[in-house]
């Protein structure tokens, strides 16, 4: 039989005159009401008429009704109360038993506040025999719990027990009693360790608790998605953003288990929240189960709020039965109220659609009965998440400005494609992802730096955050060259066959667990019955043992795959061989996406492109274009190889002179599509219809060159043919005035496969000159730091000029280029007349720093003879290039076009250059070998008229607008021939 108590609130309030009561009722004299349920108005007017009103009403009281009569009494002794504010009143002076109570510590709750962090003498203790000598046990839980059985037998069925008064139990200010609460109305435990055995529950299951019962797993209810720090920092004391996420349930045994009640705190749930904590905490998991200490970096209990992320958590919830007694006494005119008995039962909560011990849903239950607010319930559900984990991580390391993802060693390692967080190459949402194309990968697979020679056909390696330990990591080692026209990549991410025969186990390839075994082909990896499954791509249900292994495989066009989080690489430095640079996905609608991967010397683009097509009134496609160029210009460039797995007749790659990178932008471009047609087409204002401009020129061979002018607003559209010799003719195609592009615009390359799947197509030599005309009079500045006069001719004043007394020059420069029919660079210049010698030691020819070393294949150092300072300007010039070898150079009128003669492709410094100048004759030379033969003479030898004086010097331009270049060299030297007197040696 339970301990029943009587818990009064006594309300004493006299009446007013005895006229005016007597007035007011209708029955006189004393009465008692007593009966179970609730204090409200309903059930104290159905009481009152069954006990009260109804046996007793007389003839005074025709015409009145018993909530009439009962409002008329209440008035009486209580003045201006009504009855949901007597019940009020009953709930709030309802005694209750203090927490520390419990385990009769401490009265400031010193012990509770270690307890419910997880620290407690009770969590940390183990049963043990080690301590005595006769062996009996210590630290035995069922003797240093003994209170809490106590409790749990005694108040905690018939009594209210306090809500502990601790920062874990209170988030969001009071309650409308003004007690602390938290914000979802829910609290929740979460335990990592067993310590009682022969309870049936956990594994510390074993009475030999020495050996068998030290830090044990609890039952394990729920997978543990991540901790935030910031969380339970009020009541951790952890301070800090941090974030800790377990994936693939890694985080070992844990149970999760919790209560909610109902905001108003008359509601049972609300004013017993502390019998459930205490039941939940203490008696159901300490005390009956053994379960102790908490998740690092959060509170073992706490507000839901305050605890880590978890998929789920079990529930309890209180029933209690009340009853009431409430007393009239005539003679003083006074009544009051009070719960006479509680009864209190703890049992499984019950759920929404008929889920039950589950928190997520015994909440869902109280929203729709109106006790909590659907923001306490979506918030609760964003810490239980009634599903797996992954959104919960994505949300949280987004708010944290965190990138999910696999941190590989980009010094060692290239990604060459990836799905989900291991997708590096655009949104990690996306599945159609951004990857290297078949002509890239097949040269980065032969050109691996690392281990070349003992795997000359390359290696990929596969990293899968949601598959099995020993499928985590898998390396792929090539056996044989990847064919022609064979897509090695699009085979393993899309297909589930051999790829035509083209990528055999056994044949084309082994695998391996790591990339020492894959190297020194070490432990391959065996097959069931010997033999591959290409159901399942890449590993073919195989394994380290040769057991099958099921389901470890990712059809990236496919969600989930049926993996995750997969990511493939190769053994290279991402800043090796072929390198990643810019690219803009222009999404008009939603295939937009692709990468751009550039060859070491410069000279060869790998670009892909997703894209539905540049055409209507939207584009869709991959765009590279570094800089906005604001001048006029000629922009060339050699359409090469493709290939898709999927090719369309309107798939397009070529050139595109674009205002803006707004998919409905102006733009001219001349393409290379499916058909193998050459196409002009464009936007003539922004937001317009698109347009073919002349008719596509049918029946093309599988390289182009395509060309765009720009001369003020005229475009003119070219497309070529390069012969034997390497002369390129071109033949016009169509010419536009097309004011609405404007006067800056965006000049690059562009690529849309018209499908899904990606196109990747090869470009050569793309080129930007830029064109200035009328030009102005070349702006001459002198750097601070100048030791010799320079100019810069149509340039920007970027970089310095400096000489060093020893005799040694770094010149750096930006400009557009030394070519065409204008110039843009940097001039070293001194003024000469009649026969005139220079010379130079070049040491060096570096890229710009502040991007990566770039050094375009035709940027140009070198020796100049000018006859003018003008950038049209008549010229004779031998260069240093960036990947093109020496280069001879020049300009035989003012405005013509250049011309040059490249005939030594070497490129080793240092080298000497030589050009001379005799009447109107000029040669150039160059010599390795300072103590050799002596000068080889080197490109054409050219008569040009120019004036009686010109300008002589060192020359430098970028050939990247924006961008700067650095010669350094020694040894330079003027000399006047006819002049002996005038000498110039640095």
């Amino acid at each position: 039989m339970k301990i029943s108590s009587r818990a009064l609130a006594y309300i004493s309030i006299l009446a007013g005159a005895s006229s005016t009561a007597a007035a007011e009722k209708c029955l006189s004299g004393s009465f008692i009401l007593e009966y179970e349920g609730d204090c409200d108005r309903e059930t104290l007017v159905e009481v009152f008429n069954d006990q009260v009103f109804g046996p007793a009403k007389s003839s005074a009281c025709d015409g009145v009704t018993a909530e009439e009569e009962l409002v008329a009494q209440l008035a009486a002794a209580v003045p201006s109360t009504t009855i949901e504010e007597f019940c009020a009143n009953i709930y709030k002076s309802q005694p209750e038993v203090p927490f520390t109570d419990i385990l009769k510590k401490d009265e400031n709750m010193t012990y509770e506040k270690a307890f419910f962090l997880g620290h407690s003498s009770l969590q940390e203790e183990v049963e043990t025999t080690y301590e005595t000598s006769d062996g009996s046990a210590t630290s035995v839980l069922k003797e240093d719990g003994e209170l809490v059985r106590a409790h749990y037998q005694g108040s905690a069925q018939t009594k209210k027990t306090e809500w502990p008064k601790l920062p874990n139990f209170a988030s969001s200010g009071t309650d409308s009693h003004g007690q602390p609460t938290c914000t979802t109305s829910a609290a929740m435990c979460c335990w990592t360790k067993d310590r009682q055995a022969a309870d049936n529950n956990g594994n510390c299951n074993r009475n030999t608790y020495s050996q068998n019962c030290v830090d044990k797993d609890p039952g394990d209810n729920t997978n543990l998605c991540f901790v935030d720090l910031e969380r339970g920092e009020a009541s951790t004391g952890n301070s800090g953003d941090g974030l800790f996420a377990f994936p693939d349930d890694d985080e070992g045994a844990i149970h999760c288990h919790g209560l909610a009640w109902a905001n108003d705190v008359d509601d049972s749930s609300a004013r017993y929240k502390g019998n459930n904590l205490f039941f939940v905490s203490m008696y159901d998991h300490m005390y009956q189960r053994g379960y102790v200490e908490n998740v690092p970096g959060a509170p073992m209990c706490g507000c839901v709020e305050q605890m880590p992320t978890v998929t789920r958590s079990d529930c309890t919830e209180i029933d209690a039965t009340e009853r009431f007694k409430i007393t009239y006494d005539s003679t003083t005119n006074e009544i009051e109220g009070s719960i006479a008995l509680v009864d209190i039962n703890f049992n499984a909560c019950q759920g929404i659609n008929h889920r039950n011990n589950d928190l997520w849903a015994y909440m869902g239950r109280l929203f729709y009965e109106g006790k909590i607010e659907n923001t306490q319930w979506g918030e609760a559900g964003r810490i239980i998440t009634n599903s797996d984990c992954d959104y919960a991580v994505e949300e949280a390391l987004s708010k944290k400005a965190l990138e999910p993802g696999y941190d590989y060693d980009i010094s060692q390692w290239t990604n060459i494609a990836g799905r989900d967080n291991f997708n590096v190459n655009g949104d990690i949402n996306e599945l159609q992802v951004a990857t290297f194309g078949a002509e890239a990968l097949r040269l980065a697979m032969t050109t691996q730096t690392a281990n070349l020679a003992e795997a000359p056909h390359g290696i990929i390696r596969r990293m899968c955050a949601t598959c099995d330990p020993n499928m985590k990591e898998i390396f792929y080692r090539r056996l044989t060259p990847i064919p022609d026209g064979y897509d090695l990549l699009y085979n393993i991410l899309h297909q589930r066959n051999d790829g035509g025969g083209n990528n055999r186990w056994n044949e084309d390839f082994h695998l391996y667990s790591t990339y020492e075994d894959a190297v020194n082909d070490e432990n391959r990896w065996l097959c069931p019955n010997n033999s591959f499954n290409y159901g399942a791509p890449f590993y073919g249900e195989c394994s380290p043992d040769g057991q099958r292994v099921r389901d470890q495989y990712s059809i990236f066009s496919w969600s989930p795959g049926p993996r995750a989080h997969v990511g493939y690489y190769i053994a290279k430095g991402e800043e090796e061989g072929l390198v990643k640079v810019d690219t803009h996905s222009i999404r008009g609608r939603d295939h937009a996406n692709g990468m751009a991967l550039e060859s070491a010397d410069g000279k060869t683009i790998y670009m892909t492109g997703h894209g539905r097509d540049i055409w209507s009134y939207d584009d869709d496609f991959n765009f590279k274009a570094d800089d906005i160029v604001e001048a006029d210009f000629t922009a060339v460039v050699k359409v090469g190889a493709q290939s898709t797995a999927s090719p369309q007749s309107w798939s397009k790659s070529g050139l595109m002179v674009r205002t803006d990178l707004d998919t409905n932008s102006a733009h001219l471009s001349i393409f290379r599509t499916g058909l193998k047609w050459i196409c002009t087409q464009g936007r003539r204002n922004k937001g317009e219809y698109s347009r073919t401009f002349g008719n596509c020129v049918a029946n093309q061979p599988d390289a182009n060159w395509l060309k765009i002018e720009k001369r003020l607003d005229e475009y003119t559209t070219f497309y070529g043919m390069e012969g034997a010799d390497g002369e390129i003719t071109w033949t016009k195609h169509t010419s536009e005035e097309l004011v609405g592009i404007g006067d800056s615009s965006y000049v690059g390359l562009a690529v849309s496969s018209a499908s899904y799947w990606q196109l990747e197509t090869v470009f050569e030599d793309f080129e930007i000159s830029q064109y200035y005309f009328p030009s102005a009079a070349p702006s001459i500045s002198l750097a601070p730091t100048m030791l010799a006069p320079f100019t810069d001719i149509n340039n920007l004043d970027l970089g310095r000029v400096a000489q060093s007394s020893a005799g040694s020059w770094d010149v750096t420069s930006s400009g557009s280029d030394i070519w065409g029919s204008s110039d843009s660079f940097r001039f070293v210049n001194y003024t000469v007349s009649g026969d005139v010698t220079i010379e130079m030691k070049v040491n060096a020819f570096e890229g710009d720093p502040a991007h990566n070393g770039y050094l375009y294949s035709w940027a140009k150092a070198g020796l100049m003879m000018r006859d003018t300072m003008g950038n049209n300007a008549m010229h004779y010039s031998l260069f240093v290039t960036g990947t093109q070898g020496l280069a001879n150079q020049w300009r035989e009128c003012t405005g013509c076009n250049s011309g040059h003669s490249r005939t030594h492709p070497d490129n080793p410094r240092p080298v000497w250059l030589q050009v001379k100048k005799v009447g109107n004759v000029f040669t150039s030379y160059f010599k390795y070998d300072e103590e050799g033969a002596g000068w080889t003479q080197f490109g054409a030898t050219k008569t040009m008229d120019f004036g009686s004086e010109i300008s002589v010097g060192i020359a430098v331009t970028s050939n990247s607008w924006g961008k700067v270049v650095t010669l350094s060299g020694t040894d330079f030297s003027v000399e006047e021939n006819d002049v002996p007197a005038r000498m110039l040696r640095a």
